[in-house]
């Protein structure tokens, strides 16, 4: 047997030993890497894009997910884990472990310049008029991972691990003014990509959103992205013709992995997937296994989800689902219900769930190759893995800005195909959000912030109660750190200032066989604002401020407070601002104490909605 197969042998032996603090990682690290191998457990974070709460077929969706959901009947979900509203926000505290306004990402950086340009307060939180312009934009708002923000890539990377990350990246924008030669407000911010970020090896997509498959001809303006592979930066021109996004950034990753798996030492992998992000694209094979699922409408689906969610045990018995946006014979500002679609409409929008539901399908046959090829080579049993999504499910249609030389052909047969460019509207994903109230973007509501997520620990061989503890996205990084034996930093890192890490550890509530009801004291507070909308919750209680579906100017103080017990009622149907007075305002106190915290710049002007 070489030395390389002994010490991969000695690995998988003593990788079921628990880690007490750095005491192994530091004994090692002092070692001779040539004869001792590293028995820390290998790191893969997997997140989807956009997907929904209920949109895997282990949280009730009649999307069959096998692969992903092999991994929660091993592992353990979580079915309270809560998101920013959208995702580069996200992204920014999954990677620092704290709010994304710290971290750089108060907004989205397009969000941002396009507001500054319109000069309105549209989904971000000044324009020129309330006196910020590009010259001073806020620190927390300029729209790429703070340097005063952690990484948990450099963190893993200085701690002995192997860094790789392939999919949407999505934090080295940096807001700025148009030029003549540069017409969007926004540009790359090198510094920032992954490899400068501690990817030792990187393949991402710079945008936050793009075209799955390689370049149509002509191409659509979601052709016309850019790619980072390590520090080279292309355009999407360069892909290969046969790119597919999900499959190629699953090749990509398994390279990574293949090419150091014999050094002894552990590896951390982020699969940051863009689907099922619009635009709404799938091989045909994909689309053509979906075909006449979707003919029953948005509410058919809907109920069939939430009596599934209801049987798994993942929502109460008696809980309540949000009714969704009133639609137009409702008196409401929402899109039409199912029943007051043409038979014309009925057939584009059920082809359109069709396609989102290959992409998800796709996902997850992608996600079990990656998993299988861990098994293939002896590292499954030995690595953590998390699947998570981004935020709710994307209600928005497709936003495209018209660019001279592109085409976009959404005729009915080229729908989900090269050249196609669609997203399925605000009533499926209602569905894709069931059984929660809204969706994407929208902060002060369930359905914006709740996503799904699975932990399967390494050994672990049997699955663990669903536990319904409230977590967030912060949780995550204090949660590697501690399983990878690596200090938590605090505010100073290598020499320089940085923003501590404010979310907690779910390591120990993860080992326990029994499900956990909570990782924080009932004391403890978990705040958010974005876009003009906000909650924070405290206890059972929540409190919301958020505007409607309809985008019209309003001020910010016409969007009323409400509160929502939450352990009760998550669909969020009946607000109880007035019968708990004393309670609105303690939560107001603490909503205020966040917001100077964080840095949030608030706008008297606001936009409902997104």
């Amino acid at each position: 047997m070489t030395n390389i197969a002994i010490f991969r042998s000695t690995r998988r032996l003593i990788a079921p030993l628990a880690l007490s603090g750095c005491t192994l990682f530091a004994a090692v690290a002092g070692a001779d890497q040539s004869n001792v191998a590293d028995s820390r457990p290998n790191i893969l974070v997997i997140v989807a894009d956009d997907l929904g709460y209920s949109d895997l077929s282990a949280f009730g969706s009649e999307i069959q997910t096998p692969n992903i959901d092999a991994l929660a009947s091993s592992g353990r979900i979580l079915t309270n884990f809560h998101t920013a509203a959208v995702c580069s926000p996200t992204r920014a505290s999954l990677l620092s472990g704290v709010d994304h306004h710290l971290a750089g990402l108060g907004n989205m950086a397009e969000v941002v310049g396009l507001n500054i340009v319109q000069n309105k307060p549209f989904n971000a939180p000044w324009g020129r008029s309330n006196t910020y312009d590009f010259d001073n934009i806020p620190e927390g708002y300029q729209g790429y991972l703070s340097p005063k923000a952690l990484s948990m890539a450099e963190l893993l990377r200085d701690g002995g691990y192997h860094t790789y990350m392939v999919g949407k990246w999505h934090l080295a924008y940096e807001t700025t003014a148009p030029t003549d030669e540069r017409k969007s407000w926004f540009k790359i911010k090198p510094e920032a990509l992954p490899y400068a970020r501690g990817f030792e090896q990187s393949f991402s997509l710079i945008n936050g959103g793009a075209a799955h498959f390689a370049p149509a001809n002509p191409p659509t303006p979601l052709d016309l992205v850019m790619y980072a592979e390590n520090e080279r930066v292309f355009p999407s021109k360069q892909l290969p013709a046969n790119f597919f996004s999900t499959e190629a950034y699953t090749d990509k990753l398994i390279g990574y992995i293949d090419a150091n798996r014999n050094d002894g030492k552990p590896f951390f992998a982020y699969a940051a997937y863009t689907a099922p992000h619009w635009p709404l694209q799938a091989p045909a094979e994909d689309i053509a296994q979906h075909k006449g699922e979707y003919d029953a409408g948005y509410a058919a689906i809907r109920e069939a989800r939430v009596a599934r969610m209801k049987a798994l045990g993942l929502i109460p018995q008696a809980m309540q689902p949000s009714a969704g946006v009133p639609g137009p014979s409702e008196g409401g500002t929402g899109p039409k219900r199912w029943h007051e679609l043409s038979d014309e409409e009925k057939s584009k929008e059920a082809r359109l769930m069709e396609i989102y539901a290959a992409m998800v399908t796709n996902l997850d046959r992608h996600v079990g190759r990656l998993i299988d090829h861990l098994k293939q080579i002896g590292e499954y049993d030995n690595t953590l893995i998390m699947f998570m999504s981004d935020n709710g499910a994307e209600g928005a249609d497709a936003f495209i800005l018209p660019i001279p030389g592109t085409q976009v052909d959404n005729s009915f047969d080229n729908l989900g195909h090269p050249g196609s460019a669609v997203a399925y509207g605000a009533r499926w994903a209602e569905v894709s959000a069931a059984p929660f109230r809204l969706f994407k973007g929208f902060t002060g509501a369930e359905g914006g912030t709740s996503a799904p997520l699975i932990v399967r620990l390494p050994q672990q061989e049997s699955g663990r109660p669903t536990s319904d503890a409230r977590l967030h996205v912060t949780d995550i990084l204090p949660t590697l750190l501690d399983i990878a034996g690596i200090a938590n930093p605090g505010s100073v890192y290598n020499g320089r200032t940085v923003h501590p890490i404010e979310g907690v550890s779910l390591l120990s509530a993860l080992r326990q066989p029994e499900a956990f009801a909570a990782v924080r004291s009932k004391d403890d507070v978990i705040a958010d604002e974005l876009m003009g909308a906000s909650y924070v919750v405290k206890g059972p209680w929540k409190l919301s401020q958020q505007p409607s579906l309809e985008l019209r100017p309003v001020m910010r103080d016409e969007v009323p407070f409400k509160l929502f017990n939450i352990e009760q009622d998550r669909g969020e149907t009946t607000d109880l601002s007035r019968q708990y007075p004393d309670t609105l305002s303690e939560l107001l106190k603490e909503r205020g104490a966040y917001i100077d915290r964080a840095g949030v710049v608030e706008q008297a002007q606001s936009y409902s909605g997104r």
